[in-house]
């Protein structure tokens, strides 16, 4: 079996599926809502630590507070990106797909909003400690020591409801979202209590803290964020689509591709470092077959949504997360292509890694949450966006922005490597060469703030129940009267 709710057309949904569905967004409404709202607060703290991290590598004086220098305000952005914003617009979006795909309204709302507040009583802490100078070294666990028990309990607390509610559902198929959402509940414990143990509880250090720390980081964006983003792609596209996934057994490929091979990758970004060759070698050959589930990926969407895209010109849900799905692919291909000696030797030490972290947390994921907040919380609040013209700014700031970041980090990274190469050449001048990259990057997060601003306004006032009540679903553009009765029904409030 393989089409459900989320793949029929509106004909075939009868009253009561719509009074069900209805009464299942109702129960979510609270904690969906919460985590939306914590994360796009949080996107745009980060956004704003970005821009300023960014300023002060090439203007060390900008501000003149110690506390927001760039060795403290760069690692506080990316962990306020990581954990306050994708976390959390990830729990929204698992709780709401779990309720729709297992039929069951949400029991439990107000344990949810409180481990969330202890969730987010962790991020601050831990960013806090960052620009306090209390941070480890270590990529994406910088924060102090204290902050990891609180993240993990309160983790904890938010998917063993997701758990019960997968376990209660009504016997039946269980959809590839699902499998998914599973994936990354058990996911994010075991490596996060593995790398806080190894490197907080037993101080693990020299050679085996760096090896530890890039496992984490690498296994965080594959086996969290994106099984997060495709639970996400595999219900929107179906859904807006009108029809079901187009291949269940490439999506049964893709997982198991997946979950099989990302736990060996990690070290790939050691490639001539002072660990065992064989290590970055087997890396970087898991890595490179992490190419074959994505191209499983890749392909079931396009099918899927072959024939059909026109409605991507239209549908604010399918355009986010259809760019969110490409984002996937590049950022997979660049991870393979860095795991090579032969680039590795220009990559090393550079921007690079920084291209590949903002390639897949923003390019992939955050896009795909987007899609997903455009699509989830109409239903959750009962009306619709005010704006297509404020849709259509913060998509193309974003996707414009994304881009532009991803290439620029990538020529400095490449540019500060090749420099690095030669010995001549001393660390200074090195720096010099990618300069007028970083300057550029600057101006890319002005436009990344603008649009975040927007968009955490227009979310801000569909919470408060500002939206438009009734009518047709706000669209990115008005859709020609054969594609006008397609999109509304699949992305109306109803769907």
């Amino acid at each position: 079996m393989s089409q459900d709710d989320q793949n029929q057309h509106s004909p075939e949904v009868t009253q009561e599926d719509i009074l069900q569905r209805a009464a299942i967004d109702k129960s979510t409404r609270l904690p969906v809502l919460f985590f939306f709202t914590s994360a796009a607060a949080w996107l745009l703290v980060a956004t704003l630590l970005g821009l300023i991290s960014s300023t002060k590598l090439v203007a060390p004086g900008f501000l003149g507070i110690e506390w927001l220098n760039y060795g403290r305000s760069q690692p506080a952005f990316l962990n306020a990106l990581l954990y306050g914003w994708a976390f959390q617009a990830g729990f929204g979006v698992m709780i709401w797909l779990m309720a729709r795909l297992c039929r069951s309204e949400l029991k439990n709302p107000i344990t949810l909003v409180v481990a969330g507040h202890f969730w987010n009583l962790g991020v601050t802490l831990g960013v806090g400690g960052i620009l306090a100078g209390l941070g480890t070294p270590m990529k994406w666990l910088e924060f102090p020591s204290f902050a990891w028990p609180i993240l993990l309990i309160s983790y904890s607390l938010i998917v063993v409801w997701l758990v019960v509610m997968f376990t209660a559902r009504r016997r039946g198929h269980v959809f590839i979202s699902q499998w998914y959402v599973l994936a990354a509940c058990f996911t994010f414990p075991w490596l996060y209590l593995t790398a806080n143990l190894f490197l907080n509880v037993m101080k693990k250090s020299g050679v085996a803290g760096p090896a530890i720390a890039s496992w984490y980081a690498n296994n965080i964006l594959f086996l969290w964020l994106v099984p997060v983003g495709l639970a996400s792609s595999y219900f929107i596209i179906p859904k807006i689509v009108g029809k079901p996934i187009h291949s269940y057994q490439l999506a049964t490929l893709a997982f198991w591709g997946l979950v099989g091979l990302a736990p060996w990758t990690g070290a790939q970004d050691l490639v001539g470092g002072p660990i065992p060759a064989l290590i970055p070698a087997f890396a970087g050959t898991a890595q490179v077959l992490l190419l074959i589930p994505v191209i499983a990926v890749a392909f079931n969407h396009y099918l899927t949504v072959r024939g059909q895209h026109g409605l991507v010109e239209l549908s604010p849900s399918l355009r986010f997360t259809f760019f969110g799905s490409i984002g996937y692919v590049v950022v997979s291909v660049m991870a393979a292509g860095l795991s090579f000696m032969t680039v590795a030797r220009y990559t090393a030490f550079s921007y690079t890694q920084d291209a590949v972290a903002m390639t897949g947390i923003y390019m992939f994921f955050t896009m795909t949450m987007f899609g997903a907040i455009y699509f989830i919380v109409p239903r959750v609040t009962g009306c619709e966006w005010l704006s297509g013209a404020r849709i259509r700014f913060h998509f193309w700031g974003s996707a414009y922005a994304c881009i532009a970041m991803c290439v620029l980090l990538l020529a400095a990274g490449f540019s500060h490597g090749a420099a690095i190469d030669e010995w001549e050449k001393d660390l200074q001048s090195a720096i010099i060469f990618s300069r007028g990259y970083l300057i550029g990057r600057i101006m890319i997060w002005l436009f990344l703030a603008a649009a975040n601003f927007v968009f955490l306004i227009h979310l801000a006032l569909m919470v408060m129940n500002r939206g438009r009540l009734a009518g047709t679903p706000t669209l990115i553009h008005q859709p020609h009267e054969d594609q006008a009765e397609p999109v509304i029904i699949t992305e109306g409030i109803k769907a």
